[in-house]
């Protein structure tokens, strides 16, 4: 088994981080002053097509919002095959579970293309919420209604496969 390429951190200023994540549909939820002080939380980093951006069962705590490219989103089953429960493009982020309650990844993501993403890692959000509460309660609220909007995606099909 060959191994997998890895993410590399992008060497960018704030000013460019700040810049990329306005191109984003997160940054709907932020002003410009926000968006600078995320960028100093936030790691840009890169990778390209076979990167895996997190593995099941891993206990590293991050988050990733795609800013260019595309990721399939794998699930172990108990035969130990994969299946494919999602892609995620452009805007959409991934992780944050780990982030918010601590447990292990539930799901592997993987480059699709050549991809740049943001890294927010845990401490660096135990970090925000000690210094910036207010912007942390901002990027919670954004995580809350990316949560359950998935939830609302999921309650839907579920219903459609019972059905």
């Amino acid at each position: 088994m060959q191994p997998t390429p890895t993410m590399k951190v992008l060497a960018l200023s704030n000013q460019q981080q700040a810049d990329l994540l306005e191109q984003s549909v997160w940054s709907l939820s932020f002003t410009r002053t926000d968006l600078m002080l995320l960028a100093e939380y936030m790691k840009a980093c890169s990778g390209g097509p076979g990167t895996v951006l997190c593995k099941e069962g891993d206990t590293d705590s991050f988050m990733g919002i795609l800013i260019e490219g595309s990721v399939t989103v794998q699930k172990s089953a108990s035969d130990g095959s994969q299946s494919v429960i999602g892609r995620l493009g452009k805007d959409k982020a991934f992780g944050e579970m780990s982030v918010l309650n601590r447990e292990p990844r539930s799901a592997t993501v993987i480059a699709d293309t050549n991809v740049r993403l943001f890294v927010l890692q845990r401490g660096d959000f135990d970090r925000l919420l000690d210094s910036q509460p207010k912007l942390a309660a901002k990027f919670l609220l954004r995580i809350a209604r990316l949560l359950s909007q998935r939830l609302r995606d999921t309650t839907g099909l579920l219903a459609e496969h019972l059905a």
